[in-house]
């Protein structure tokens, strides 16, 4: 994977998950209070792997980023920090991801499950990055609403500190 061939941290809040709530069935996952704390563990997530870029070790954030606006938080919490962050984006069509997504059912036991359903309605909610996004152009203002992108990045994810 990517982690290996850019000899890099992954940081996944599926394996955080997994190990913090081990008993949880394979759809509890969905639930209010386990997307909620899912949040919580990404938020503090970004914090460390923040921490590990600044240190100068490469850090890939498996999280999904189905938004640009969580993609240009990170990207602007980097820059902030004065560490080079880079959108990385693997398109995957529908078949293959379903494929995978059993397979791991198969191999891995507990995995989180979804629907076809599901899967779709998701595809439907991804934003792309686009060619300026993947450039690593310019980031672009904040959402109505905050002042500044520490502060949306923290509404999004509760256990980050708005202190960037």
């Amino acid at each position: 994977g990517l982690e290996i061939s850019e000899c890099a941290l992954r940081l996944t809040p599926d394996d955080w998950q997994f190990a913090i709530f081990p008993d949880d069935n394979p759809t509890r996952w969905r639930s209010k209070d386990r997307a909620g704390q899912r949040d919580r563990i990404e938020g503090k997530l970004v914090e460390i792997g923040m921490r590990v870029a600044k240190l100068g070790a490469n850090v890939v954030f498996d999280f999904g980023l189905w938004g640009k606006d969580e993609r240009s938080a990170l990207r602007w919490i980097a820059d902030t920090l004065g560490v080079r962050a880079e959108i990385v984006y693997l398109p995957i069509d529908y078949e293959e991801q379903r494929r995978r997504i059993i397979s791991r059912y198969e191999t891995e036991p507990g995995q989180f499950q979804m629907s076809d359903t599901e899967l779709k309605l998701w595809q439907v909610q991804f934003q792309a990055p686009d060619e300026e996004e993947l450039r690593g152009a310019e980031i672009p203002p904040v959402p109505p609403g905050h002042t500044t992108w520490s502060q949306w990045a923290s509404e999004r994810w509760p256990s980050l500190p708005d202190q960037y």
